[in-house]
């Protein structure tokens, strides 16, 4: 005749996908067993370290150690297992021991993988078995969101997953701790991608973009995590690589039709004439030339501009603003008005008549931020040249370096000879930290100036140039009246 415990119980060794299928034909006496066990809270330890063994290999084997051991949690270990834990306060136990000790109870028609199971009523997975199941679950989330999105928006999220570069980490991250703003963030951004202003020759300021898209001006402000996807897939977009800085940040929202209209991001200029869409000069920056005086741009300024244009075919810019200063004050009293009277200004400027002899100067104010880089590119794009100057030391000199980098042939180097150096020499001696960053020049003339710069050690000012700078100035103009 077949014993009772027989037909009851579980099979010995059933997996835990099959013995959830069975939890509703659980027999009396199995749920006696697992009573038993939930009613030991000396024993709860051990089955949470069977459990997290049991996420690691995936079965019930090996061995889990208990530290710190309580009065009853001995006294239920030395029930189950009949031992005596009295003089112990840590043990290590094999899972093939609690095993045997249980053959030895009154449930040993029952496995410890039956009890296992019914002690948590869960459904039992390895760590694999979880990573595997994340990693279907993310894949069916980005999908389904990847058939939403526009063309160029699907390309660069398809691209990010299966390359595991761009956003990646960050769309892993987002994906574990807020997959429904991440849903929103992505959507959002896939419109972004397709109203882009400056694809169509327009620009705009990022928070009226946002507000168009979202009804949330600040939803691309930096400390948002939309922007930094946005980023990403601007990057995707016009293949290049994710800004590593505020500026390069700036820079590529720029490309993109999209800025920040800062009080600080400004250029000053001298002698450039600014045309609106079309042969349209802009009026201010006309009454500004005819009155020899220097404009201060913002970055909105210049995105209402098509371009850009110098009267001589040459542009001399200037690191620092009180050479930018002089040498505008030495042209306009003493080359300036007197030597170009016989121009009649107005009339030429109204018949578009750029011939006027008037030198064209950009102040980069000791840094070239993105108004000045978009000044100098809107002027190299009607074919004019620049000249740079700059200070001798680390940071003066990598500026040269980024811009001759950036705009090749378009622009020269304008008193970087050692020579120059020599005359600037100061008696402020430039750190190690400072002179290691020499190490980054590309330029070989740049390089050379660096060699003897930090054999030296002493930076040298464009200020004590100026005599050289206004006297290459004024030989030009000469030519040009």
């Amino acid at each position: 005749m077949m014993e009772r415990n027989q037909i009851d119980r579980v099979p010995k060794g059933t997996a835990p996908r099959e013995r959830e299928k069975d939890k509703t034909n659980e027999s009396p006496a199995f749920r006696e067993a697992v009573v038993y066990f939930r009613d030991r809270p000396g024993l709860h330890r051990l089955f949470c370290a069977l459990k997290e063994k049991y996420r690691s290999l995936g079965a019930l084997g090996g061995r889990v150690r208990l530290t710190d051991l309580t009065s009853e949690e001995k006294t239920d270990l030395a029930g189950f297992l009949r031992k005596d834990f009295s003089g112990v306060n840590e043990v290590t136990l094999k899972v093939a021991d609690l095993f045997t000790a249980l053959e030895k109870t009154k449930f040993h028609h029952f496995s410890l993988e039956e009890i296992f199971y019914g002690y948590w009523d869960e459904e039992m997975l390895s760590k694999k078995e979880e990573r595997v199941r994340a990693q279907e679950e993310r894949e069916r989330f980005f999908a389904s969101i990847i058939r939403e999105l526009p063309p160029p928006a699907a390309c660069w999220l398809q691209d990010t997953l299966e390359r595991k570069e761009n956003a990646y980490k960050i769309l892993i991250s987002r994906h574990e701790q807020d997959r429904e703003k991440l849903s929103r963030d992505l959507r959002v951004v896939g419109q972004a991608l397709v109203k882009l202003p400056g694809m169509a020759g327009a620009g705009t300021q990022l928070a009226l973009f946002a507000s168009q898209l979202t009804s949330d001006p600040h939803y691309f402000d930096q400390h948002r995590p939309a922007r930094q996807l946005l980023l990403h897939a601007l990057s995707h977009y016009f293949n290049v690589e994710k800004p590593n800085s505020t500026f390069a940040e700036a820079e590529l929202l720029y490309r993109a039709g999209l800025f920040n209209p800062e009080i600080n991001n400004y250029t000053i200029c001298f002698g450039l004439l600014g045309q609106q869409r079309g042969t349209h000069l802009h009026p201010g920056w006309a009454g500004f030339f005819q009155e020899e005086e220097t404009l201060q741009l913002s970055l909105e300024n210049l995105n209402r501009i098509e371009q850009i244009v110098s009267p001589t075919g040459v542009v001399y810019v200037v690191e620092n603003p009180a050479v930018f200063s002089a040498l505008v004050d030495r042209w306009r009293w003493g080359r300036g008005r007197g030597a170009a009277s016989e121009y009649d200004f107005a009339h030429k400027l109204a018949e578009n008549d750029f011939t006027i002899p008037v030198p064209s100067l950009v102040c980069a104010n000791g840094q070239i931020n993105l108004a000045t880089l978009v000044l100098l590119e809107k002027v190299v794009a009607t074919g004019a040249v620049l000249y740079y100057s700059g200070d001798f030391d680390p940071e003066g000199l990598l500026i040269a370096d980024r811009l001759k980098d950036r705009f090749g042939e378009a622009l020269h180097l304008w008193r970087y000879s050692l020579e120059d150096y020599a005359k600037t020499v100061s008696e402020r001696r430039l750190t190690d930290g400072r002179l290691k960053q020499l190490e980054r020049l590309k330029n070989e003339t740049l390089r050379q100036v660096g060699r003897e710069l930090l054999k030296r050690g002493y930076a040298g000012y464009q200020e004590l140039l100026l005599e050289d700078l206004w006297r290459d100035l004024k030989e030009f103009m000469e030519r040009c009246l």
